[in-house]
């Protein structure tokens, strides 16, 4: 097991390397959320890697039409996050497209449970929980994205085994993390969920000419009575308008 020194100056070193952001005032800004490093284990990005070290960032978005600081998580784990990346907003994002049925894997379906039954929660809890939720969310994303859709099998590009262990930065230190999280969600999202709570945007990203990390983000989508609440008061709206130009018309005729 690495000395503690060196584990934080990784953590350390990946913090600054990952939190880059874009900072003209009619860009997409991203800045990192969480961080988080798999000693030991499988490599997506580098997967002739002799250390198995990978590290695992999480974003908040600025400047979209989602909102402030929106949660976003990278669906390109075997592409570089090139430096002052500059990211295009693309909405309507509908998942079998971004990602094809592969041979064993649903890659869709898991991804929609993976986001119907654990994004709420990933802002919730104390910061250091939110912090683990995360980093465990995003290493979960990876592997349904371009893996086989679990940690422990041994010839995927992501797994773990019993020399592996995870930790993400909290407050300047760095604390353990239970990988045990991360293979929970992955294996809950075997259960096919049929509620559509958030509706899918993606990011493409550009870095000096070249294709830098996808990122991915969700928004919630109104309840069925929201919208009719909203049609009823756009009705009422519009009634009145009626009714007012109506009664000024009675007016000028007298």
């Amino acid at each position: 097991m690495k000395i503690k020194s060196a584990l934080k100056a990784a953590a350390v070193a990946a913090t600054l390397i990952f939190s880059g952001a874009s900072h003209a005032a009619d860009t997409i800004t991203y800045n990192s959320t969480a961080v988080g490093i798999i000693w030991d284990g499988g490599h997506m990005l580098n997967p002739g890697d002799m250390f198995g070290e990978q590290t695992v960032p999480v974003y908040t978005l600025g400047n979209t039409t989602l909102g402030a600081d929106i949660l976003a998580f990278c669906i390109q784990p075997t592409v570089t996050q090139g430096p002052d990346t500059v990211y295009t907003q693309h909405s309507g994002v509908v998942l079998a497209d971004l990602f094809p049925a592969d041979v064993g894997i649903d890659r869709a379906a898991r991804i929609h449970s993976l986001f119907e039954q654990n994004y709420a929660s990933l802002s919730t809890g104390t910061d250091l929980q939110k912090i683990q939720k995360r980093v465990s969310f995003q290493i979960a994303l990876w592997d349904l994205v371009a893996d086989d859709g679990s940690l422990t099998n041994t010839h995927g590009l992501q797994y773990v085994n019993g020399a592996s262990y995870a930790q993400v930065e909290y407050d300047g230190d760095l604390v353990d993390l239970d990988l045990s999280m991360a293979q929970g969600m992955l294996t809950n999202s075997e259960t096919v969920v049929s509620t559509n709570s958030y509706a899918y945007t993606k990011f493409t990203g550009v870095s000096g000419g070249h294709e830098s990390q996808m990122l991915l983000s969700v928004s919630a989508v109104p309840e069925a009575d929201t919208w009719a609440m909203m049609v009823v008061g756009l009705g009422l709206v519009g009634f009145m308008g009626r009714r007012r130009q109506s009664d000024e018309s009675e007016k000028f005729a007298v």
